[in-house]
């Protein structure tokens, strides 16, 4: 199939059914996904990994396929995401009531008849988080949250809270441009009414359930959450992932108000713990918790070049440990992948002080010593950095025979 020239983008997702129901910044589209499918029809594909699950876009179009779909991801909301565009879906595709349930609860927000048993009080904090939001904003989200808690059915509280979810960020006074931060008073997209965006929200997922739902065929498995960790082989005939890019992105920040809305945080303080799990990819990452002493031949002469000019001493230890990191990924690749199989990945290469780091050729050769065979690339797109240099975001077609 074709692409778009956004296709490395999470973009043309914002119109796709199911994978709109979450923006995800860091991901990229369906239409990428769909055409490396294409390309290994009749290559006897029948299970994907994708060990940063991320949004679940490589999940999702695996299952529409009818493809087992496998995953790994260390942030708890975005595999809470995963599995409920997938494996809630399903549930609801193969449940009538669950679907009237849904149906039920959107009809009773818009007559405003979602009132629980008991009476909701609204606490004046929510352990610092209430700064993000207008009052009405912080008391609207925190009484939606209470109303859906009353919703027995599992698969139903769960889309519900994906819906609520989606809309935390344009209801803030954050935004997202690269990182979360506090929007600018000329930026128009925060602080929009949460009741108009929740029904909305709603109301798409609604439409996408009926109309694309039975589309969904195959339930998503989660195996470990640190990819690094897994211990399954010979499982996998296909991977592909985008793995976080070395450029300082905090993956758990930028998610930092759905962790706290899922109670998977109580405040910013249990932010750092989540962060430290994941592969060390960008300033904050660098902790004694996950600090490594190793430095790959492969990336020696790049650790001394910013050893000698980076502006924090943090940098170079970050760059010597993501490709450490990195190379123990593709070790548990090898491991879980059947001989064969294909490893596609979505890279992005990096400066920084005036340093250019070629990532993408530092991680084809890392994987050249698991048996990777690098089999082709394509330029999906060009990038600048803050200091116009010129950058590049590429994907990697690997063989594995072990």
């Amino acid at each position: 199939m074709s692409i778009t020239a956004n296709a490395g983008t999470f973009t043309p997702n914002k119109t796709e059914p199911i994978h709109r129901w979450y923006q995800y910044m860091e991901g990229y589209s369906s239409q990428l996904v769909e055409r490396e499918l294409d390309a290994l029809t009749g290559k006897d594909i029948h299970t994907i990994y994708d060990p940063f699950g991320g949004a679940g876009t490589t999940l999702l179009s695996a299952s529409m396929r009818g493809l087992t779909p496998y995953y790994s991801e260390t942030n708890p909301f975005m595999s809470l995401v995963v599995r409920t565009k997938i494996n809630r879906v399903m549930d609801l595709c193969r449940s009538p009531e669950s679907l009237r349930l849904l149906n039920a609860f959107l009809s009773a927000f818009l007559s405003g008849d979602t009132e629980p048993a008991n009476a909701i009080p609204f606490p004046d904090t929510w352990d610092g988080f209430e700064k993000y939001y207008p009052v009405k904003a912080f008391r609207q989200i925190l009484d939606l949250k209470a109303r859906i808690a009353h919703v027995e059915d599992p698969a139903v509280r769960e889309i519900l809270m994906l819906a609520l979810s989606s809309i935390l960020v344009p209801a803030s006074k954050m935004i997202r441009r690269g990182d979360l931060r506090y929007a600018r008073p000329s930026e128009k997209k925060c602080c929009q009414p949460v009741l108009g965006l929740f029904s909305e929200k709603l109301k798409e997922i609604i439409t996408d359930i009926r109309e694309s739902g039975p589309s969904v065929l195959c339930p998503v498995h989660p195996l470990a959450e640190d990819c690094r960790c897994i211990q399954e082989e010979n499982l996998i005939d296909c991977v592909i992932t985008s793995p976080p890019y070395l450029n300082g992105t905090n993956y758990i920040r930028n998610t930092k108000l759905e962790l706290k809305l899922n109670d998977f945080v109580n405040s910013e303080a249990d932010l750092p713990d989540f962060h430290s799990r994941g592969i060390v990819a960008g300033i904050n990452n660098v902790s004694k918790r996950n600090h490594h002493d190793t430095v790959l031949p492969q990336v020696q002469d790049y650790i001394a070049k910013l050893q000698q000019c980076s502006y924090d001493k943090r940098i170079p230890l970050m760059a010597a440990n993501y490709f450490y990191d990195m190379n123990q990924v593709f070790s548990r690749l090898k491991q879980i992948m059947k001989t064969g199989s294909w490893f596609i990945m979505d890279i992005g290469d990096s400066q920084f002080a005036g340093v250019h780091i070629p990532t993408h050729r530092i991680l084809a050769a890392l994987c050249e010593t698991h048996d990777f065979t690098l089999c082709s690339e394509d330029l999906l797109r060009t990038r600048h950095s803050k200091n116009g240099m010129k950058l590049s975001q590429r994907l990697l077609r690997f063989r594995l025979e072990k």
